[in-house]
């Protein structure tokens, strides 16, 4: 047996006796290990819906992708799959902008607490996970088992690694937790004018940073903050009692962004450098429709079932480990994918990765994610007594 098993099994028997203690302790233990925390005390049910729907825009993009990567550039099935590939890419700032909805809306705790609990439940799993890309790249221990930690340790802070290019918006969310705090205490003293205004803003120049230069015009206006930044700060907004007093202009916002998408991926062969730029406009709208319009029907959504909840519960662990799922479901498994179809071909793939994704997801978050995060626990248990 090797080293690689002897440490899965080790997790595995580590992690059941800790479940096995905490499910004598609390009879809703089973419960929170499969959905989390009850949607009714804790949660807004309108963000998980738009945190469930970016998680399988995600896994839905990237099957598209695979199955479509042959078709001939220019035609019309293949305006047609990168128009919609494209639009689905508002997967990315949906989780931007429902990270800050969820974190700037009111932060009560302080600095350390918050930290600690982003480490624990963010940044920890994405090191867990990321890991798993490490070990499927087959390049980084050929030289020895401690200097390929090392390289993987540089590799990993230098962004994500061609295994796993689906990381960045993790990247890119764990640097904006960093400002969240400060960025919660100063929007706590602006009206809701003023976070309309600055919302305003934030798109304005982000137009201009964006389409300008597409046309030729490539003027230096630019914001004191970063385009990501600025999505941060839109999902605060269309967070916002504001944001619905306007919500008509902003759905019809949206829907003029997807009518561009098409256009410009039909007209402009330099389409994925204006409609995927960082804090890019169109996606930007169409993120604060969707959010609008969850936010309207949210008394008339139901509340999460079984099946529901559980891929809520898990979507951040969907979101992570699927790339690697697609890999194995695509490449591995001896599937006539051409039989069925460029769509069939699609939807097959993306019922598989689903299903495989939050299979391996609540495993490995309750084994490896489980122990790490009850060793860190214990290891600052003392500071907390202090």
């Amino acid at each position: 047996m090797g080293k690689l098993h002897l440490t899965i099994l080790a997790f595995t028997a580590i992690s059941c006796c800790l479940h096995i203690r905490r499910l004598f302790g609390d009879r809703d233990y089973l419960k929170h290990l499969f959905l989390g925390n009850d949607a009714g005390k804790s949660r807004i049910l309108y963000l998980d819906y738009i945190r469930l729907t970016a998680a399988l825009f995600v896994i839905l993009v990237h099957c598209l992708d695979v199955s479509t990567a042959r078709l001939t550039e220019g035609t019309r099935a293949w305006v047609g799959v990168q128009s919609l590939s494209s639009i689905l890419l508002v997967c990315n700032t949906l989780f931007i902008m429902n990270s800050g909805a969820l974190i700037l809306r009111g932060q009560k705790e302080g600095l350390g607490a918050f930290y600690c609990k982003r480490f624990l439940q963010v940044a920890l799993p994405f090191f867990c996970y990321y890991c798993i890309y490490i070990l499927l790249s087959c390049q980084y221990f050929n030289s020895g088992f401690t200097n390929g930690i090392l390289k993987a340790l540089k590799d990993m802070a230098a962004g994500p690694i061609d295994w796993a290019p689906h990381l960045w918006v993790i990247y890119v969310i764990l640097s904006l937790y960093i400002l969240a705090p400060f960025f919660s205490i100063l929007l706590k003293h602006l009206t809701g004018s003023m976070v309309h205004w600055l919302a305003v803003l934030i798109l304005v120049f982000g137009c201009l940073a964006v389409y300008l230069p597409a046309m030729g015009l490539p003027l230096n206006f630019e914001l004191m903050i970063s385009p990501w930044e600025g999505v941060f700060l839109l999902g605060y907004y269309f967070s916002q009692p504001i944001s619905m007093k306007y919500r008509k202009v902003w759905w019809g916002l949206g829907i003029a962004s997807c009518f561009f998408t098409i256009l410009c991926t039909a007209l402009r062969p330099d389409y994925k450098a204006i409609l995927l730029a960082k804090g890019a406009p169109a996606m930007s709208l169409i993120a604060g429709s969707v959010f609008l319009l969850l936010r309207s029907l949210e008394n008339r959504l139901p509340k999460p079932g079984l099946l529901m909840g559980f891929l809520i519960r898990y979507s951040y662990s969907i979101l992570l480990v699927h790339w690697a799922i697609l890999y194995f479901v695509r490449e591995r498994l001896t599937i006539a994918w051409s039989a069925f179809g460029m769509a069939g071909s699609t939807l097959l793939s993306f019922a598989l990765v689903l299903v495989l994704s939050a299979v391996a997801a609540f495993v490995f978050d309750q084994t490896v994610v489980f122990c790490l995060q009850s060793l860190f626990k214990c290891l600052a248990r003392p500071f907390k007594n202090r």
